[in-house]
């Protein structure tokens, strides 16, 4: 049997890929909690469209990009106008991750506001979506270390366009990257310092006809074909691989995901985590609509806008450890929520790209990591929403108070100090044991029953870990009314 090397890296407990056996043990996944408003988009170049945001940690700085877009419904008896104020890409500051601020770039008039326009908009073109990221290749040349990849989508034209930026700031055009996809939607590339490759994740069509190549067809109707994720990979942002549809484990429903939102695991870079939006067309459940928010509205939007009425998004999570094939969660991780007269719209719950670690507005309480999702649209100026998880706590290995144990694959390490990010009840407790390959237990190397609730807990045991350095085991964990989050063979604590 295979052994898998961990060496000192850190292992999230987010799936089953370490399982030998397991018994009573579950892998549960934990919602966010909502913390403040971060941003309201209520600029006259903003509006209640607003959306596609990328949030980037560069140094201390958090730079924040997104799009500015407004949809105003006119009345016209028992018919809506709609003239769109669409395209405006737009950029907010933060250092503390809690709340953002407009700075002004002097780069683009807006209707007329002046050679010296107080506003925050990078690029002002007719732009659906556009994605910037910051190129972490140590190769990538210094001109180039912004990179932005942009959406085109017409029946005439289906192609995604790169643009480059020295300071995050002034973009350049450099032309077409590629053209296979439909790229109406957020398409998200980074560089994956794990396999030295970039990937791109990006909006792909296909229908249970089997017809099309990832584009969208003349006549396609919105709810009767798939949107997907495909995948495609480069050593150099050139060469692309072929595209491949992201899978899902066999029979697992096939509906459709608008954003995709996936990017490494800043702590754990090896398991990629997506938050993709997930979008429902619920015409044929139409008699519920009189109990949802804003009826007036939807209603007419039905009439004369489509599914801007009848569809509803919210968000799922997933994760993969090769970036094609993926675990996907069918519960929503997060929902448009309570009713509060303005939300259950299509174009809720559509996460930013990115997330950053966050001090807790609780005194004592460790660090979190906030999310970002957009809040109002299509009813409201959009409020851009800070929300809080635990460090590493998308997911965590259950084991409920009747006991449940895993016993790992073999493996080997090479730190000398084991640390866990777990929480226990008063009764409940995370019990470590040491085995060989066959499961039998090493003297020496018992933890005891562990309990509290920290992100990083050393482990104690009588027999010094530095003993079975590089050699296969088995780690034996055991779980009651308890959750295990992540752990770690640490290299040696400095003194």
């Amino acid at each position: 049997m295979s052994v898998i090397e961990l060496g000192t890296r850190r292992e999230v407990c987010w799936d089953e890929a370490l399982f030998e056996h397991a018994e009573n043990i579950s892998v549960r996944m934990h919602k966010p909690e909502f913390r403040n408003t971060a941003l309201t988009c209520d600029m006259p170049w903003e509006g209640n469209t607003c959306g596609y945001f990328s949030l980037i940690r560069d140094g201390s700085l958090l730079r924040l990009y997104y799009r500015g877009a407004d949809m105003p419904l006119t009345y016209d008896g028992d018919s809506i106008a709609v003239p769109e104020d669409n395209g405006h890409y737009c950029y907010a500051e933060s250092l503390d991750g809690k709340t953002f601020r407009r700075v002004p770039l002097h780069i683009c008039d807006h209707h007329g506001s002046g050679t010296s326009p107080e506003n925050n908009i990078l690029m002002d073109e007719a732009f659906d979506n556009l994605t910037v990221f910051l190129d972490k290749n140590p190769a990538c040349p210094k001109t180039e270390r912004f990179k932005a990849v942009r959406g085109y989508c017409s029946p005439e034209y289906q192609a995604l366009m790169l643009y480059t930026s020295a300071d995050g700031i002034h973009f350049e055009k450099k032309g077409e990257l590629l053209d296979d996809g439909a790229y109406d939607s957020m398409n998200v590339p980074f560089w994956d310092e794990t396999r030295k490759l970039y990937y791109l994740y990006y909006r792909g069509i296909h229908r249970e006809s089997g017809v099309g190549d990832g584009k969208w067809l003349d006549g396609d109707d919105s709810g009767k074909i798939i949107r997907d994720v495909r995948v495609r990979t480069s050593p150099d942002f050139q060469i692309w691989s072929e595209p491949r549809r992201i899978e899902f484990a066999p029979g697992q429903e096939d509906y459709q995901l608008y954003t995709n939102q996936v990017q490494p695991y800043y702590r754990a870079p090896h398991v990629f985590l997506g938050m993709p939006t997930r979008y429902t067309e619920r015409l044929t459940d139409i008699k519920n609509f009189p109990h949802l928010p804003d009826y007036r509205n939807r209603k007419i939007l039905v009439k004369d806008d489509g599914r801007s009425g009848y569809a509803f998004t919210d968000c799922v999570l997933m994760t993969t450890r090769d970036g094609v094939n993926f675990r996907r969660t069918d519960e929503a991780f997060l929902t448009p929520g309570i009713e509060n007269g303005c939300n259950w719209y299509y174009g809720n719950c559509y996460p930013a790209l990115g997330m950053v670690e966050t001090e807790s507005d609780r005194p004592g309480h460790p660090r979190e990591i906030s999310i970002y999702a957009a809040d109002n649209y299509r009813a409201m100026p959009v409020a851009f929403q800070r929300y809080a998880i635990r460090v590493d706590g998308f997911f965590s290995w259950h084991g409920d108070y009747s006991e449940g144990t895993v016993l790992t694959k073999p493996v080997t390490f090479e730190g000398e100090n084991l640390e866990i990010n777990f929480s226990t009840s008063c009764l409940g407790h995370v019990r470590i044991e040491l085995c060989e390959e066959d499961g039998t237990p090493i003297p020496g190397y018992d933890s005891g029953k562990l309990f509290g609730d920290e992100l990083e807990r050393p482990v104690d045991f009588d027999a010094p870990l530095a003993a079975l350095k590089g050699k296969p085991v088995r780690i034996r964990f055991t779980l009651k009314d308890a959750e295990l989050y992540s752990f770690r063979f640490a290299p040696a604590y400095l003194i």
